[in-house]
């Protein structure tokens, strides 16, 4: 069996987010089939939960290439793995591009100018021109993906010849369920005081600035006509330091001006690891609203991979991999972007049906039985058990754009600085 080093770019805690649950999930996956693995993070390491088998670390951007020492092969995602890249480059390397965060982060120009998407931008071509295997979330995803490779000349004749369908490159690992059965919800009043246990719940989750939740609040008149004690639910930025949450204070805004912070409209703190299914089990139906664009269209949505799972009806926004899933599955409905009358009326359905919400609970359930993360990661188990290199990965690599004029960004510098040392210079 092999040795993974695992490097997290976000803090792995008690409390942990979207990236840390996915590199938490694959550690203990790994590990479970006989790997050794560690995971190296960006926090204190004695913050992060305790797995048996993995060997947690903290990342010291100084000496990351170094603390690989003894490992077989990595797996990376986003900015942290840049330091890897630059210290060395003997080991066969598996970059994690589920999120893509260059899209994702595309409108942060108007707060933080244009240097973060240069420094995405990099980062992409840095991981994308060194990695032998890419994951992603979707097939939308994994066009787009191979978009990038073609143009960094990674996929090329040779490539093509050895791998038709350029499995051995890029794969597809969404975000899975868990392998456990659904815990049993807890109490409501124990999650949320002071709420009946018959008031009709509305379960958002996060907010990120890719979503639109002032839909949802101009959706709740509506509601509160047909039950006043209509409660909906928000969760706090685990992480707030790390992005800006224009939205977050947005919809806050928005609940204070009309009297309802606080009371219907609710922002719960992010739970625990343990606890994180907690707040949308108490719920009755999830509401999911965002904007069209091209990050709704690469999206996965990955909390609704869970709701579904959890049994929860979802009221989602046209567009994207999940919406398209509730919509054939009859997970829940789909609405069309921006029409807060469209999102009263299909939550409005859905608590006024009780064999609707139950049809469509058994729905979700199916789809997610069939997404174990222990199926859903399968490909990267294969390449564990036998970590390889791309051969072709440097054939065609003087086809890859080169730095743009101007003053040249830091991740540039970087790319140059690996360059004179493959070369002797």
């Amino acid at each position: 069996m092999s040795r993974a080093f695992l490097i997290c770019p976000e803090p792995v805690r008690s409390i942990t987010a979207g990236v840390g649950t996915r590199f938490l999930t694959l550690a203990r996956l790994l590990v479970e089939n006989g790997h050794r693995v560690t995971l190296a993070v960006p926090n204190d390491a004695s913050e992060a939960p305790t797995i048996d088998g993995v060997d947690v670390i903290q990342a010291n951007p100084d000496i990351l290439g170094a603390q690989a020492d003894g490992h077989d092969w990595v797996l990376l995602h986003a900015h942290l793995g840049n330091h890897f890249l630059t210290q060395r480059d003997d080991l066969p390397l598996v970059v994690d591009l589920y999120d893509p965060f260059l899209i994702e982060n595309l409108h942060y120009h108007r707060d933080l100018g244009f240097a973060p998407f240069s420094t995405d931008h990099e980062t992409w071509r840095l991981q994308m021109g060194r990695g032998d295997l890419f994951l992603c979330s979707s097939e939308e995803q994994r066009l787009f993906y191979l978009g990038w490779l073609s143009a960094l000349g990674r996929v090329n004749p040779l490539s093509v010849d050895d791998d038709p369908q350029l499995q051995k490159l890029i794969i597809e690992l969404p975000f899975g369920t868990p392998e456990a059965n659904v815990p049993t919800p807890p109490p409501r009043p124990d999650v949320l005081p002071g709420v009946d246990d018959d008031a009709p719940v509305l379960y958002f989750g996060g907010i990120y600035d890719w979503y639109e939740p002032v839909t949802v609040l101009e959706a709740m008149p509506a509601l509160l006509e047909r039950d006043p004690r209509t409660v909906l639910l928000f969760v706090e930025h685990p992480h707030p330091e790390l992005t800006p949450l224009a939205e977050a204070e947005r919809a806050r805004s928005l609940a204070k001006r009309r009297g309802w912070l606080g009371s219907t409209v609710r922002f719960e703190p992010w739970r625990q690891y343990d606890r994180r299914f907690e707040l949308a089990q108490v719920a009755d139906v999830a509401v999911v609203t965002h904007r069209p664009g091209i990050e709704t269209d690469l999206s996965l949505r990955t909390r609704l991979v869970d709701l579904m799972w959890l049994g929860l009806p979802a009221v989602v926004t046209a567009g994207g991999t999940m919406a398209r899933v509730v919509a054939e599955t009859g997970a829940g409905s789909v609405v069309p972007a921006g029409d807060a009358g469209a999102v009263a009326k299909a939550v409005i359905d859905l608590l006024d049906d009780e064999i609707k919400r139950r049809e469509a609970a058994d729905s979700g359930r199916r789809w997610a039985a069939d997404r174990r993360w222990s199926a859903v990661a399968a490909p990267l188990l294969e390449f564990a058990a036998k970590p390889w290199r791309d051969r072709h990965r440097e054939r065609f690599s003087e086809l890859a754009p080169g730095p743009v004029a101007g003053e040249e960004p830091l991740l540039q510098r970087l790319q140059r600085a690996i360059r004179r040392k493959r070369s002797g210079r």
